[in-house]
């Protein structure tokens, strides 16, 4: 057994700290070629003529692809599960009639090495006929489309109840949130690599990616192929976060381009060229009424919920703009009617999709805003009112107005223990010791877990390697820094008395013939964790089975441990590897589910009136995930978590020209992300549920960091500013200083 003396996830972290890290770009094929693309300048114009006359004269070009090298390639897949008429615009690997969006590729250079691919890009002369853009959510913007810039407006849960209850009423809340759209900014900018595998007709590509199914299934639509005829190649990924879930143009066309050149093609691209062509999260604007009755109690809520498509539909845009805000329209309280309309918008800028929380921090947000808000207009304690309003403990699983149903949930217990371990009742003491203005905010938040369109499997595979007892496991889940190995050993070895050193997972293997999706919407340990589960508990009972016949008893008298069968009494039967003559394969198979996850978190901030200076002091998560597999993985995911949602509040912000509708924010000089000295020490509590609804009790919180975050500093800046409007988001410096001196948001 060739093995290290560490478990596989160890060795893996500390690859990675040594610099051993292989990236897409760190990958050298034998013959490559490199590709760059052309990109368009413009928002919105007519492709009048693309002239690769000189391109194609220059040193070392191998081939230059325009749109018409596409001709017969289909749309980009997009996921239907809403109804009601979505209209899908076609999305061009390379554009050859109109360009929608700045940076959108009009063609693409391959040369023997990447300078002269750079180079050549620059010869090719591309027309263009300027055309209005569309920039924004106002209603009366330029088309993008000639049939509308409304793809879609969808419309759940009970009008007539919500404005009965609003005119019942003994006080209605309003408020309207804009979430501007934010860059991914992973680590290693996008790029890939392809080949074209002429005897087996095979399309081989090496992309960073967050699974391999939905790679093969958007391949599968552009080049109108079986998803068994694409092999794809992962690795480290440098940060998923949701917009490494999909196949890009680009992507298509380095594979078209390795087709018809016979070569390899590579990719590297640009931070520039991330800013300019990643899918960014956000860009949605909400607006919500809560109607209270005389005794404070939350009686009916009521959202339109506004989303910026960009130019075109990525595959789950839509389902995460709609699904996950419904699936937690009414927040952690017992609110008897609620009513929604959502509407997605086309806009002349690069495509949205799923950004960490997608459509879950935008809802709790819009629903914590107008509770703090009904708590200062009835001068009641935020914990009080909420105490008032929540859904009781013995309550749950709990169906919401609209039809979603929460798992579990002790809301009560939770909020008990943010407020005594954040020391929130001695806030007044830390403000009159302070130099500067403080604030402090509290959230309470639920969001939906887990889900997926097929079936998630999980092979598993025990065999005896030089002596040991040893297992495979094989998911098609991968892993973007989620410590899916110790993950998914802890949930196997156990079963099967096996110790995480002997335990290997293969995530996302490029030939699997596995069901499941890949990793996204903190699914994968309710998903394929519980298809690892289902798996174990499979070998376990065939190992049980086969040693209870030389223990002469019944299988249910033997269990595992220290890879050794053992009787009730603890005595040992035999050792696991003398009963694996041959390799022993069981594999798992669970239907999605969903579970919900919920945090209280609460923040405290210094301003500074004179300046506008604003920095987090203090921060606090108390997060319910069902059971926590991996104490240290969980903790890890929610503080990564934060640290996106309060960039998202106090400076993140892909700026786009009102007019032109070009990006402002074009590089690490333009974009502001968190560094680490914006953060004080926050601690991480754990207040669990087990979740009825899948095997393990698990609850996915990959994104409950941000959706508290977001919602727990935004309310610490409203408390700050003391009762004065809060500026648009991202709560800037300068924002901040107009809004303490009484001038109007900028």
């Amino acid at each position: 057994m060739d093995r290290t003396e560490l478990p596989q996830a160890e060795t893996e972290r500390l690859r990675k700290l040594r610099g051993l890290g292989r990236y897409t770009a760190d990958e050298r094929f034998e013959g490559a070629a490199f590709a760059a693309f052309v990109r368009s300048p413009h928002a919105h114009a007519k492709v009048v003529s693309i002239d690769t006359t000189d391109a194609a004269a220059m040193p070392g070009v191998v081939r230059v692809l325009t749109g018409q090298d596409c001709a017969g390639l289909g749309n980009f897949p997009v996921i239907d599960r809403i109804g009601n008429g979505l209209i899908i615009p076609f999305r061009p690997v390379l554009a050859s009639d109109i360009v929608r969006h700045p940076g959108e590729a009009v063609a693409c250079v391959i040369a023997d090495t990447q300078a002269q691919a750079l180079d050549a890009a620059e010869a090719v002369f591309v027309d263009y006929e300027s055309l209005p853009a569309a920039i924004g959510l106002a209603d009366d913007a330029h088309l993008v489309y000639p049939t509308g810039n409304v793809a879609l407006t969808h419309v759940a849960g009970d009008a007539e109840a919500v404005e009965a209850a609003m005119e019942a009423a003994a006080m209605v809340i309003e408020t309207e949130i804009f979430l501007p759209r934010l860059a991914p900014v992973t680590m290693e900018p996008r790029a890939a690599a392809a080949w074209w595998d002429a005897e087996a007709g095979v399309y081989v590509i090496r992309a960073p990616h967050q699974g391999v199914n939905e790679m093969r299934r958007d391949f599968a639509g552009v080049f109108g192929l079986p998803p068994d005829r694409f092999r794809v190649l992962g690795g480290e990924v440098g940060g998923g976060f949701g917009p490494r879930n999909i196949a890009y143009p680009e992507y298509a066309a380095v594979m078209l381009a390795a087709r018809l050149t016979g070569r390899p093609v590579a990719w590297h691209g640009t931070r520039g060229e991330s800013f300019l062509t990643d899918i960014q999260g956000r860009g949605v604007r909400v607006r919500g009424r809560l109607a209270v009755d005389e005794a404070g109690r939350f009686t009916a809520l009521s959202m339109a919920y506004d989303a910026d498509l960009g130019a075109y539909i990525t595959p789950v845009s839509v389902f995460a703009n709609i699904n996950n805000p419904l699936q937690s329209l009414t927040g952690c309280y017992a609110i008897p009617a609620a009513h929604a309309v959502f509407r997605m918008m086309h806009t002349n800028a690069v495509p949205t999709g799923p950004y960490r929380g997608a459509g879950r921090p935008e809802m709790a947000l819009l629903v914590e805003r107008l509770v703090d808000v009904a708590s200062q207009r009835l001068n009641i304690d935020p914990f009080v009112l909420r105490e008032r309003n929540i859904i009781p403990f013995e309550a749950f699983p709990w169906t919401l107005p609209n039809g979603a149903r929460y798992d579990s949930g002790d809301f009560s217990r939770m909020m008990q223990m943010a407020r005594d371990a954040s020391d929130w009742d001695n806030f007044d003491a830390r403000q009159a010791a302070s130099g500067s203005r403080l604030g402090r905010g509290m959230t309470l938040f639920i969001e939906v877990s887990g889900g997926g369109g097929a079936p998630d499997e999980a092979a598993l595979t025990v065999s005896a390697i030089k002596g040991r007892a040893a297992l495979r496991i094989e998911t098609v889940t991968a892993s973007t820094g989620q410590s899916h190995a110790r993950t998914f050993a802890l949930v196997a070895g156990p079963r099967l008395g096996l110790p995480e050193i002997t335990v290997e997972l293969v995530a996302s293997d490029p030939e699997t013939v596995l069901s499941g999706a890949g990793s996204y919407a903190s699914r994968s340990t309710i998903a394929a964790g519980s298809a690892v589960a289902m798996a174990a508990d499979a070998l376990s009972l065939r190992l049980r089975t086969m040693a209870a016949l030389r223990a002469n008893c019944a299988p249910e008298d033997l269990h595992l441990a220290d890879e050794t069968v053992c009787r009730t009494d603890g005595t040992a039967v035999c050792r696991l590897v003398d009963l694996l003559d041959e390799p022993m394969t069981e594999t798992g198979r669970v239907m999605p589910t969903n579970a919900f996850a919920s945090g209280c978190h609460i923040a405290e901030v210094a301003m500074d009136p004179e300046t506008g200076a604003t920095i987090l002091t203090r921060y606090l998560a108390v997060d319910d995930a069902g059971v926590t597999i991996d104490h240290q993985a969980a903790e890890a995911q929610i503080q990564g978590g934060i640290a996106q949602g309060v960039g998202e509040v106090l400076g993140e912000d892909s700026v786009i020209d009102a007019e032109s509708g070009q990006p402002y924010a074009a590089s690490l000089m333009d974009y502001t992300l968190p560094r680490a000295h914006d953060f004080p020490h926050y601690r991480v509590l754990e207040c669990n549920t087990p979740s009825p609804f899948n095997p393990l009790g698990v609850k996915g919180i990959g994104e409950a960091g941000t959706t508290g975050a977001l919602c727990a500093v935004t309310s610490a800046v409203a408390n700050a500013l003391g009762g004065r409007d809060l500026p648009a988001m991202p709560f800037t410096q300068e924002r901040l200083w107009q809004a303490m001196q009484g001038a109007a948001a900028v």
